[in-house]
Order: C-alpha cells, then sequence, then structure tokens
C-alpha cells in the first residue's frame, strides 16, 4: 500500500535523506535529533529515526553493531536480530515483541553516524505498515561522506600524536584534539586534505612533524628584537579569521576585495601569526609591525627565472611562483609596478588565486579574460586559497581589477 507519489525528506542539517509518501506527516524534533513519519490521520502509526550523540568511523564500527544495538535493545522486547540487506548502508533490524506492537528496530551506521529508527506498528496490521516503513528505510541515504574523511584524518592525527608523545596525554575536545600543552586545530589540515586528497596520508605525516618540532613549544616566546627581522605579511581572505576560533586573535590589517593582510614570525618553513598578545607583550603597535613586514619582504629574493608566455595580440603573462610560501605576499611590494610595468605595459593586472601563486598579465581584454578563468580554477584547486578576483597595478597604487 506504497502510495506512488513520493516527497524526499532532507534532514535539516543535511545528515541524511529519505522518501515518503507525500501523503504522510513529517516532524522535526530538537533541531533534528529525531524526525518522524507516517500517517496524518493514525497516532498509533510512525516511524521515528533518531541521531545517536557520537561522531565516528562507520567503517570500523560494523563488527561492534550486533553489541551496540542489543545494548540498546536490553530494556525492549525484540527478537531475530539480523543484517538488513535491503539498507544502502549497514544496518540491522529486529522484530518487536512487546504486545501490542508489531514494527522493527533498526540501527544504521553511514558517514560518521549512528541512526537508530523504530516504528510504532498495529500487530493485526504489520502486513499493511511494515512493508512501506520498510520501504521507507530502504531510500534512506546518510550524507556524510566529508564528515567520515574528517572523522576519519582527526583519528589518524590523533594516534599519531599519542605514539609520538605519549606523555602529552592526547585527546578529542570538541572538534579538535588537546595535550597538556597545546590545542590542536584541523580545519586547515582539512582544507588542504580535500584539496589533494591523493596525498592525504604525506599531508597528515608532515602535519604531525610539524607539531612535533621541539621550537613548536616555544612559540609567544619571541622578544621584539629576535621577531622582527621575520615577521612578513601573510595574505587571507576575510573569512580565515574566525571570530569564535583562535584566528580572532590575530593581528590584520584591511586590504582589498575582502582580503586582509596578516603578519607572521618566519622559522625555516614554520609560519607563526602574530597576535594582539605578542603586540602587547612587544610594546609596540600595528603600525610598526606593518613597516617592519614590507622592509622584511622587500628584502625577499626573486626566482632568477619567472614562468610566462607572450602574444602579440594579448599581451604577456609572469607567474610568480616561489618556495618560501610568500609568492602572493609580493603583490604588496612598494615597486611591484616598476619591476613589472617594462613588459606588461601600465596599467598591469595581478592575480594571487592562493598562497604560492602571483600572477602578472598585461591589461588587455583577451588576457583578461583568459587569466581571469585560470585564477577561479586555480583558487577553487588550492588548499590555501586568497581570492579569484584580479587587481589592478597602477603607477600609484593597487585597486580591485574587477570590470576594469
Amino acid at each position: 500500500m506504497f502510495p506512488t507519489t513520493l516527497k524526499t525528506f532532507v534532514h535539516p542539517h543535511s545528515a541524511y535523506k529519505l522518501e515518503y509518501p507525500a501523503i504522510w506527516d513529517a516532524v522535526v524534533e530538537k533541531d533534528g535529533a529525531s524526525c518522524g513519519f507516517g500517517p496524518h490521520e493514525r497516532d498509533d502509526v510512525g516511524l521515528w529515526i533518531s541521531i545517536m550523540p557520537m561522531s565516528l568511523d562507520s567503517t570500523r564500527i560494523q563488527d561492534d553493531l550486533p553489541k551496540l544495538m542489543e545494548q540498546s535493545l536490553e530494556k525492549t522486547e525484540a527478537t531475530n536480530l539480523r543484517k538488513d540487506d535491503t539498507l544502502r548502508h549497514y544496518g540491522l533490524i529486529a522484530d518487536m515483541t512487546k504486545e501490542g506492537e508489531g514494527g522493527h528496530y533498526w540501527i544504521v551506521t553511514g558517514g560518521d553516524l549512528i541512526l537508530f529508527a523504530s516504528t510504532q506498528v498495529p500487530p493485526a496490521e504489520r502486513d499493511v505498515w511494515n512493508p512501506p516503513f520498510a520501504k521507507l528505510m530502504a531510500s534512506l541515504h546518510i550524507t556524510r561522506d566529508a564528515e567520515l574523511i574528517a572523522r576519519q584524518v582527526a583519528n589518524e592525527v590523533l594516534q599519531r600524536l599519542k605514539e609520538k608523545h605519549p606523555d602529552q596525554e592526547f585527546h578529542f575536545d570538541d572538534n579538535n584534539i588537546k595535550g597538556k600543552n597545546q590545542v590542536v586545530y584541523l580545519s586547515n589540515l582539512m582544507r588542504e586534505i580535500r584539496a589533494s586528497p591523493g596525498r592525504r596520508d604525506k599531508i597528515i605525516k608532515r602535519f604531525v612533524e610539524t607539531l612535533s618540532q621541539p621550537n613548536a613549544a616555544e612559540f609567544g616566546q619571541e622578544t621584539w628584537e629576535d621577531a622582527r627581522g621575520r615577521i612578513v605579511p601573510v595574505l587571507k581572505p576575510r573569512d580565515y579569521v574566525d571570530k569564535d576560533g583562535p584566528t580572532r586573535h590575530f593581528v590584520t590589517t584591511e586590504w582589498l576585495s575582502d582580503v586582509l593582510i596578516c603578519y607572521a614570525i618566519r622559522s625555516k618553513n614554520m609560519f607563526r601569526f602574530v597576535t594582539g598578545w605578542d603586540v602587547n607583550r612587544w610594546e609596540q603597535t600595528n603600525e610598526i609591525l606593518h613597516e617592519y613586514a614590507l622592509a622584511n619582504l622587500v628584502a625577499l629574493s626573486w626566482p632568477r627565472e619567472l614562468m610566462g608566455s607572450s602574444s602579440a595580440g594579448s599581451g604577456r603573462v609572469i607567474v610568480v611562483c616561489t618556495d618560501d610560501n610568500l609568492a602572493s605576499s609580493r603583490i604588496l611590494h612598494p615597486d611591484l609596478h616598476k619591476m613589472f610595468s617594462g613588459p606588461l605595459g601600465s596599467p598591469f593586472m595581478a592575480g594571487i588565486p592562493c598562497r604560492d601563486t602571483l600572477v602578472l598579465y598585461s591589461n588587455r581584454r583577451e588576457m583578461k579574460q583568459r587569466i581571469a578563468r585560470r585564477l577561479k580554477k586555480d583558487y577553487n584547486a588550492s588548499a590555501y586559497q586568497i581570492t579569484p578576483e584580479p587587481f589592478l597595478v597602477t603607477r600609484d597604487g593597487i585597486a580591485p581589477g574587477a570590470g576594469k
């Protein structure tokens, strides 16, 4: 008796989606922690799906699922626990045996979630309601693939940190990892892995090794005399600075097109961002910090050979790539126009799609159209995004280049 007209239900936090008869009601409770489905005219028939309050790697929990289901059913009356092969994800089903109940229990795992479902069905109407509820469950699709990857990465990082530093007693703390002396934030790591999923193992290994370097424990102890010669400007998109996260403490300067200038202390290939606390203990000002950062930027070397191409009709393009993770910062060089207006013409265009790329190109229509597409492509592919928007470099300075 499953009606042919179906509606798609999407969980309010995109945890899962499913199909149910269009004439049924769908009810959301506790901000999606529990959702129910059933005929409007019956309050003794329905199916409820609850999200268990945990995040885990569902690919590793399957062997433990029967025990978990048995624990969940300890205070209920159910029998015939078995795998439900009609489900899209791995799950178990059991038959209700309590007097007056003719429905089922399910436990289903997928993504980083475990779902528990149960139906309310009068025993005399098993043949009427159990088939449509089973079909609804068969349509259930847990849409948490990205969260599963994040959980797997977090588990691997935690395991490696525990092995490398057992004395730190690393453990999960909300979405981060906490030890005795530090909190490990995973957002940048996940951004890099999403951009290069095939390099996941290498990225995690490098991340843990970087955290484990001895001088990491000394962060925040630099004197002004030691730090001032190593401070450099680092460009970041505005949304990189989270008002509720650790980045809210970074010293920033407004720039252009939702791009901010942050400041970092270089140490080999590592960077530590400068915070307001640093500036206060150094008894300096943000303006002085900015002056030193630009002076240090000017002192950086440029590649001996710059990649590029040219054509008679559309002008030239020059791509600046460096091995110091500061290619994009060079757009702030005070002599940028003087250095490149000869080969590119004046004014010329510049793009900083990501941290490690500075694209300079002629202010020609065909060239601007072609490079604009490339900037967006590089921006979308990078783990260290800045902006896909172009900039206009003139004798008097730099301005947003969109529409120029």
